[in-house]
């Protein structure tokens, strides 16, 4: 079946679920040959992702427990960006938070698409000239573990370690000065 996707009006748009900071949205959607779809998806203003070294080399990561997955998981440390927050405002938020590093500077070196089921685009910062403060939000329900990037790619490799904006990050600081 052949469709002109450049030509798709929005009949309705509606939140069917808003709690805990999650909000779904069904869209109606009618294509040019007049078909309709109902197009579910989470509705975001974005998350950010930041890979941090310390001084001595070594990746900044997390480890949280993952309620869908059943499983703690390495992470970088990041989340979702509050209203009125810029990207790299929300980096370095985050990295405080979950970890009681800061940054002096942040790089963005990459951004994808959690999928179509998302609006979410996670931008991916390299934070530079790292500091501990020991300042982490006691709220948090994470642990700070710091790895050789070497050994966190041998890790990927064996499906061990398996979050998205983590190996990408990985993938893209690996090939930087290629």
């Amino acid at each position: 079946m052949d469709r002109e996707f450049n030509i798709v009006r929005v009949l309705e748009s509606k939140p069917i679920y808003d709690k805990h900071g999650l909000v779904i949205i069904k869209d109606i959607l009618e294509f040019a040959d007049g078909s309709t779809w109902e197009y579910v998806y989470f509705k975001s203003r974005g998350t950010v992702a930041v890979a941090a070294f310390t001084e001595e080399g070594k990746l900044i990561l997390t480890r949280q427990y993952r309620h869908p997955l059943r499983k703690v998981v390495y992470e970088l440390p990041g989340g979702a960006i509050e209203e009125g927050e810029t990207p790299s405002q929300a980096a370095l938020r985050e990295l405080k938070e979950e970890t009681g590093y800061t940054a002096e500077s942040l790089e963005l070196i990459g951004r994808f698409s959690r999928g179509p089921g998302s609006q979410a685009v996670v931008e991916i910062f390299l934070a530079k000239n790292v500091k501990r403060i020991d300042n982490f939000d006691s709220h948090e329900i994470v642990e700070v573990e710091l790895m050789d990037l070497n050994l966190l790619l041998q890790r990927i490799l064996k499906g061990e370690c398996f979050d998205a904006a983590l190996i990408i990050a990985v993938l893209l600081i690996s090939t930087r000065n290629r």
